[in-house]
Protein backbone atom coordinates (compact mmCIF):
# COMPACT_ATOMS: atom_id res chain seq x y z
CA UNK A 1 0.00 0.00 0.00
CA UNK A 2 1.58 3.46 -0.55
CA UNK A 3 4.52 2.65 -2.78
CA UNK A 4 7.64 5.11 -3.02
CA UNK A 5 10.00 5.33 -5.52
CA UNK A 6 13.28 5.80 -4.41
CA UNK A 7 16.86 4.90 -4.46
CA UNK A 8 16.58 2.62 -1.00
CA UNK A 9 20.20 0.75 -1.19
CA UNK A 10 22.26 3.36 -3.48
CA UNK A 11 23.20 1.48 -6.90
CA UNK A 12 21.79 4.38 -9.01
CA UNK A 13 18.63 2.74 -9.79
CA UNK A 14 15.24 3.89 -8.54
CA UNK A 15 13.18 1.20 -5.95
CA UNK A 16 9.75 0.87 -4.85
CA UNK A 17 9.27 0.96 -0.97
CA UNK A 18 5.55 -0.39 0.01
CA UNK A 19 4.01 -1.75 2.73
CA UNK A 20 0.97 -4.35 2.51
CA UNK A 21 -1.71 -5.55 4.00
CA UNK A 22 0.26 -9.09 5.44
CA UNK A 23 2.04 -6.37 7.55
CA UNK A 24 5.06 -6.48 6.24
CA UNK A 25 7.52 -3.91 4.19
CA UNK A 26 8.73 -4.89 0.80
CA UNK A 27 11.21 -3.49 -1.76
CA UNK A 28 11.33 -4.23 -5.36
CA UNK A 29 14.73 -3.48 -6.27
CA UNK A 30 15.31 -1.73 -9.82
CA UNK A 31 17.93 -2.96 -12.39
CA UNK A 32 18.80 -1.96 -15.10
CA UNK A 33 16.35 -4.71 -16.83
CA UNK A 34 13.59 -3.21 -14.27
CA UNK A 35 12.27 -4.23 -10.90
CA UNK A 36 13.17 -7.41 -9.51
CA UNK A 37 10.16 -9.34 -7.29
CA UNK A 38 9.97 -7.89 -4.01
CA UNK A 39 11.48 -8.60 -0.94
CA UNK A 40 10.55 -8.43 2.53
CA UNK A 41 12.87 -6.33 5.02
CA UNK A 42 13.99 -8.26 7.48
CA UNK A 43 15.23 -6.87 11.38
CA UNK A 44 19.07 -8.14 12.49
CA UNK A 45 17.56 -11.86 13.80
CA UNK A 46 16.15 -12.33 10.24
CA UNK A 47 12.78 -11.61 11.17
CA UNK A 48 9.80 -9.84 9.19
CA UNK A 49 9.61 -6.05 10.15
CA UNK A 50 6.24 -5.91 11.90
CA UNK A 51 3.73 -4.10 14.29
CA UNK A 52 2.03 -6.11 16.28
CA UNK A 53 -0.49 -8.39 14.11
CA UNK A 54 0.79 -9.83 10.70
CA UNK A 55 -0.49 -12.52 8.02
CA UNK A 56 0.89 -15.90 8.13
CA UNK A 57 0.98 -16.91 5.18
CA UNK A 58 2.01 -20.62 5.90
CA UNK A 59 -0.92 -21.26 8.56
CA UNK A 60 -3.14 -18.29 6.68
CA UNK A 61 -4.19 -16.72 9.85
CA UNK A 62 -3.03 -13.55 11.69
CA UNK A 63 0.07 -13.53 14.57
CA UNK A 64 0.83 -11.36 17.18
CA UNK A 65 4.14 -9.74 18.17
CA UNK A 66 2.26 -7.15 20.80
CA UNK A 67 6.31 -5.69 21.39
CA UNK A 68 6.23 -4.41 18.04
CA UNK A 69 3.94 -1.72 18.87
CA UNK A 70 0.23 -1.43 18.08
CA UNK A 71 -1.70 -2.03 15.18
CA UNK A 72 -1.11 -3.41 11.29
CA UNK A 73 1.53 -2.29 9.40
CA UNK A 74 0.06 -0.99 5.92
CA UNK A 75 2.59 1.54 4.82
CA UNK A 76 5.98 2.27 4.89
CA UNK A 77 8.46 5.15 3.84
CA UNK A 78 12.18 5.11 3.83
CA UNK A 79 13.44 8.62 4.94
CA UNK A 80 16.84 9.17 6.42
CA UNK A 81 15.56 10.41 9.71
CA UNK A 82 18.53 11.31 11.78
CA UNK A 83 20.79 12.71 8.61
CA UNK A 84 23.30 9.91 9.13
CA UNK A 85 23.67 9.05 5.11
CA UNK A 86 21.51 5.81 4.84
CA UNK A 87 17.54 5.11 5.26
CA UNK A 88 15.57 4.57 8.11
CA UNK A 89 11.85 3.01 8.08
CA UNK A 90 8.85 4.92 8.60
CA UNK A 91 6.11 2.38 9.10
CA UNK A 92 2.07 3.39 8.96
CA UNK A 93 -0.86 1.78 11.07
CA UNK A 94 -4.05 1.95 9.52
CA UNK A 95 -5.70 0.33 12.27
CA UNK A 96 -4.99 3.01 15.42
CA UNK A 97 -3.52 5.24 13.30
CA UNK A 98 -0.31 5.87 14.74
CA UNK A 99 3.16 6.18 12.78
CA UNK A 100 6.70 4.38 13.79
CA UNK A 101 9.99 4.75 12.89
CA UNK A 102 12.36 1.87 12.65
CA UNK A 103 16.24 3.07 12.69
CA UNK A 104 18.78 1.83 10.36
CA UNK A 105 21.77 1.08 11.94
CA UNK A 106 24.03 -0.40 8.63
CA UNK A 107 24.11 1.71 5.39
CA UNK A 108 21.70 1.66 2.29
CA UNK A 109 24.00 -1.14 0.71
CA UNK A 110 23.94 -3.48 3.98
CA UNK A 111 20.86 -2.41 6.10
CA UNK A 112 20.70 -3.39 10.10
CA UNK A 113 17.73 -2.26 11.14
CA UNK A 114 17.13 -2.33 14.80
CA UNK A 115 14.45 -4.98 16.42
CA UNK A 116 12.39 -1.49 17.92
CA UNK A 117 9.49 0.50 16.38
CA UNK A 118 9.80 3.79 18.24
CA UNK A 119 6.44 5.72 18.04
CA UNK A 120 6.45 8.97 15.96
CA UNK A 121 5.23 12.28 18.21
CA UNK A 122 3.51 15.46 16.96
CA UNK A 123 3.20 18.36 19.34
CA UNK A 124 4.61 16.24 22.27
CA UNK A 125 1.78 13.44 22.27
CA UNK A 126 1.65 10.14 19.96
CA UNK A 127 1.01 10.96 15.91
CA UNK A 128 -2.17 9.89 15.89
CA UNK A 129 -4.21 10.03 12.31
CA UNK A 130 -7.95 9.70 13.10
CA UNK A 131 -9.69 7.45 10.98
CA UNK A 132 -6.44 5.64 10.51
CA UNK A 133 -3.31 6.41 8.50
CA UNK A 134 -3.32 5.40 5.18
CA UNK A 135 -0.62 7.17 3.44
CA UNK A 136 1.95 9.29 4.94
CA UNK A 137 3.91 11.40 2.51
CA UNK A 138 7.46 13.18 3.14
CA UNK A 139 7.50 16.51 1.40
CA UNK A 140 8.15 20.25 2.31
CA UNK A 141 5.01 21.74 1.72
CA UNK A 142 6.40 25.06 3.24
CA UNK A 143 9.46 25.60 1.66
CA UNK A 144 11.30 25.84 4.54
CA UNK A 145 14.44 22.96 4.22
CA UNK A 146 12.57 20.67 6.71
CA UNK A 147 10.40 17.94 5.35
CA UNK A 148 6.93 17.73 6.70
CA UNK A 149 4.73 15.00 7.11
CA UNK A 150 1.21 14.53 4.89
CA UNK A 151 -1.28 11.57 5.91
CA UNK A 152 -4.05 10.51 4.33
CA UNK A 153 -6.73 9.02 6.77
CA UNK A 154 -9.02 5.83 6.05
CA UNK A 155 -12.52 6.67 7.51
CA UNK A 156 -15.68 4.86 8.25
CA UNK A 157 -15.56 2.15 5.23
CA UNK A 158 -19.39 1.66 5.93
CA UNK A 159 -20.74 5.02 5.96
CA UNK A 160 -21.74 5.24 9.10
CA UNK A 161 -18.64 6.90 10.87
CA UNK A 162 -16.73 9.95 9.82
CA UNK A 163 -15.10 9.48 7.01
CA UNK A 164 -11.22 10.33 5.72
CA UNK A 165 -9.34 13.69 5.45
CA UNK A 166 -5.93 14.79 4.41
CA UNK A 167 -3.72 16.39 7.68
CA UNK A 168 -0.20 18.21 7.63
CA UNK A 169 2.28 17.54 10.24
CA UNK A 170 4.51 20.69 10.11
CA UNK A 171 8.55 19.77 10.99
CA UNK A 172 9.84 22.30 13.20
CA UNK A 173 12.76 20.45 14.32
CA UNK A 174 16.03 20.41 12.37
CA UNK A 175 17.77 17.89 9.91
CA UNK A 176 18.40 14.68 11.54
CA UNK A 177 15.90 15.87 14.35
CA UNK A 178 12.54 16.36 12.92
CA UNK A 179 9.51 17.21 15.36
CA UNK A 180 6.29 17.92 14.06
CA UNK A 181 3.70 20.20 15.29
CA UNK A 182 0.07 19.22 15.88
CA UNK A 183 -1.99 18.43 12.59
CA UNK A 184 -3.59 20.84 10.48
CA UNK A 185 -6.45 19.49 7.93
CA UNK A 186 -5.89 20.17 4.81
CA UNK A 187 -8.94 18.56 3.56
CA UNK A 188 -11.61 17.62 6.28
CA UNK A 189 -12.67 14.30 7.13
CA UNK A 190 -16.35 13.89 4.75
CA UNK A 191 -19.47 13.98 6.23
CA UNK A 192 -22.42 11.86 5.41
CA UNK A 193 -25.55 11.82 3.56
CA UNK A 194 -23.98 12.84 0.03
CA UNK A 195 -26.40 12.39 -2.71
CA UNK A 196 -23.70 11.99 -5.72
CA UNK A 197 -20.41 12.27 -5.77
CA UNK A 198 -18.95 14.90 -4.78
CA UNK A 199 -15.26 14.60 -2.82
CA UNK A 200 -13.29 11.57 -1.32
CA UNK A 201 -14.77 9.84 1.82
CA UNK A 202 -12.68 6.66 2.17
CA UNK A 203 -9.65 5.36 1.71
CA UNK A 204 -7.65 8.75 0.84
CA UNK A 205 -4.57 8.68 -0.38
CA UNK A 206 -2.20 11.74 -1.12
CA UNK A 207 0.68 12.45 -2.73
CA UNK A 208 1.87 16.27 -3.66
CA UNK A 209 2.82 17.72 -6.84
CA UNK A 210 2.95 20.95 -8.05
CA UNK A 211 0.20 19.66 -10.96
CA UNK A 212 -0.40 23.10 -12.46
CA UNK A 213 3.02 24.64 -12.41
CA UNK A 214 2.70 27.55 -10.66
CA UNK A 215 4.84 27.40 -7.53
CA UNK A 216 3.34 25.86 -4.76
CA UNK A 217 2.35 22.14 -4.13
CA UNK A 218 -0.97 20.81 -5.02
CA UNK A 219 -2.94 17.39 -3.15
CA UNK A 220 -3.58 14.49 -5.83
CA UNK A 221 -5.69 12.33 -3.57
CA UNK A 222 -7.50 8.86 -4.78
CA UNK A 223 -9.97 7.27 -2.70
CA UNK A 224 -13.51 5.83 -2.20
CA UNK A 225 -16.36 8.35 -2.64
CA UNK A 226 -19.75 7.37 -1.49
CA UNK A 227 -23.28 8.52 -1.88
CA UNK A 228 -26.94 7.69 -2.24
CA UNK A 229 -29.31 9.22 -4.63
CA UNK A 230 -32.28 10.99 -3.30
CA UNK A 231 -34.58 8.97 -2.71
CA UNK A 232 -38.14 9.61 -4.26
CA UNK A 233 -41.56 9.43 -3.21
CA UNK A 234 -43.26 6.12 -2.78
CA UNK A 235 -46.91 5.05 -2.93
CA UNK A 236 -48.31 3.15 -0.60
CA UNK A 237 -48.11 0.14 -2.50
CA UNK A 238 -44.41 0.22 -3.43
CA UNK A 239 -43.77 1.10 0.79
CA UNK A 240 -45.65 -2.20 1.52
CA UNK A 241 -43.53 -3.53 -0.80
CA UNK A 242 -39.95 -2.41 0.50
CA UNK A 243 -41.07 -3.52 4.16
CA UNK A 244 -42.43 -7.38 2.69
CA UNK A 245 -38.59 -7.57 0.67
CA UNK A 246 -36.55 -6.28 4.08
CA UNK A 247 -38.63 -9.22 5.81
CA UNK A 248 -37.57 -11.81 3.97
CA UNK A 249 -33.56 -10.41 3.48
CA UNK A 250 -33.82 -10.53 7.38
CA UNK A 251 -34.95 -13.96 7.47
CA UNK A 252 -32.13 -15.10 4.93
CA UNK A 253 -29.54 -13.48 6.43
CA UNK A 254 -30.53 -15.16 9.93
CA UNK A 255 -30.49 -18.43 7.67
CA UNK A 256 -27.30 -17.87 6.41
CA UNK A 257 -25.90 -17.13 9.62
CA UNK A 258 -27.07 -20.22 11.53
CA UNK A 259 -25.64 -21.89 8.69
CA UNK A 260 -22.21 -20.25 8.94
CA UNK A 261 -22.11 -20.62 12.46
CA UNK A 262 -22.89 -24.29 13.09
CA UNK A 263 -20.25 -24.95 9.58
CA UNK A 264 -17.70 -23.08 12.00
CA UNK A 265 -18.16 -25.22 14.96
CA UNK A 266 -18.09 -28.36 12.79
CA UNK A 267 -15.01 -27.72 11.38
CA UNK A 268 -12.66 -26.03 14.20
CA UNK A 269 -10.91 -28.68 15.23
CA UNK A 270 -10.44 -30.28 11.71
CA UNK A 271 -7.21 -30.54 9.22
CA UNK A 272 -7.30 -27.78 6.64
CA UNK A 273 -8.56 -30.26 3.94
CA UNK A 274 -11.34 -31.84 5.54
CA UNK A 275 -12.66 -28.24 7.27
CA UNK A 276 -12.84 -27.13 3.77
CA UNK A 277 -14.38 -29.82 2.12
CA UNK A 278 -16.74 -29.86 5.23
CA UNK A 279 -17.56 -26.02 4.80
CA UNK A 280 -18.27 -26.27 1.10
CA UNK A 281 -20.72 -29.36 2.69
CA UNK A 282 -22.82 -27.35 5.40
CA UNK A 283 -22.47 -23.75 4.51
CA UNK A 284 -21.43 -22.95 0.71
CA UNK A 285 -23.55 -25.35 -1.01
CA UNK A 286 -26.82 -24.94 1.02
CA UNK A 287 -26.33 -21.40 1.43
CA UNK A 288 -25.91 -20.21 -2.42
CA UNK A 289 -29.57 -20.07 -3.24
CA UNK A 290 -30.16 -18.64 0.18
CA UNK A 291 -27.51 -15.90 -1.12
CA UNK A 292 -28.89 -15.54 -5.04
CA UNK A 293 -32.39 -14.72 -3.23
CA UNK A 294 -30.91 -12.48 -0.94
CA UNK A 295 -29.55 -10.80 -4.27
CA UNK A 296 -32.61 -10.78 -6.10
CA UNK A 297 -34.49 -9.09 -3.33
CA UNK A 298 -31.70 -6.31 -2.73
CA UNK A 299 -31.91 -5.71 -6.08
CA UNK A 300 -35.92 -4.91 -5.86
CA UNK A 301 -35.82 -2.77 -2.76
CA UNK A 302 -32.93 -1.00 -4.44
CA UNK A 303 -34.66 -0.24 -7.55
CA UNK A 304 -37.27 1.66 -5.75
CA UNK A 305 -35.03 3.33 -2.89
CA UNK A 306 -32.51 3.91 -4.64
CA UNK A 307 -28.36 2.03 -3.88
CA UNK A 308 -26.12 3.35 -1.93
CA UNK A 309 -22.88 3.61 -4.46
CA UNK A 310 -19.45 3.53 -3.77
CA UNK A 311 -16.94 3.73 -6.75
CA UNK A 312 -13.61 4.79 -6.87
CA UNK A 313 -12.23 8.14 -8.37
CA UNK A 314 -8.76 10.41 -8.66
CA UNK A 315 -9.47 14.08 -6.97
CA UNK A 316 -7.22 17.20 -7.71
CA UNK A 317 -7.03 19.71 -5.46
CA UNK A 318 -4.98 22.84 -6.20
CA UNK A 319 -3.32 25.15 -4.02
CA UNK A 320 -4.65 28.47 -4.05
CA UNK A 321 -2.73 30.12 -1.61
CA UNK A 322 0.73 29.12 -1.94
CA UNK A 323 3.06 27.54 0.87
CA UNK A 324 0.67 28.23 3.76
CA UNK A 325 -1.67 26.26 5.84
CA UNK A 326 -5.16 25.20 4.57
CA UNK A 327 -4.76 26.56 1.21
CA UNK A 328 -5.78 24.18 -0.96
CA UNK A 329 -9.47 23.40 -2.01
Amino acid sequence: MSPQFVDFNGDGHLDIVTATYDGTPHVAYGSDQGFRQPVRLLDPSGRRITLSRWYDWETKGYKDAPEQGKGRLTSALAFDWDADGDYDLLLGDKEDGLLYRRMNEGTNEEPKFSGKNLPVEAAGQLLVVAGGLTSPRLVDWDQDGLVDLLCGSYGDAYGEGQGGGVVWYRNVGKPGAPVFAAPIPFIAASPRGATEATRPDVGLYVDAADVDQDGDLDLVVGGYSTWKPKERELSPAETERVRTLMDEIKKLESETTKLREAAFAATENLERSEATRKMRELYTTPARPLLERQQRLQGEVDALVGKAQRKAYVWLYRNQGGPTPGATR
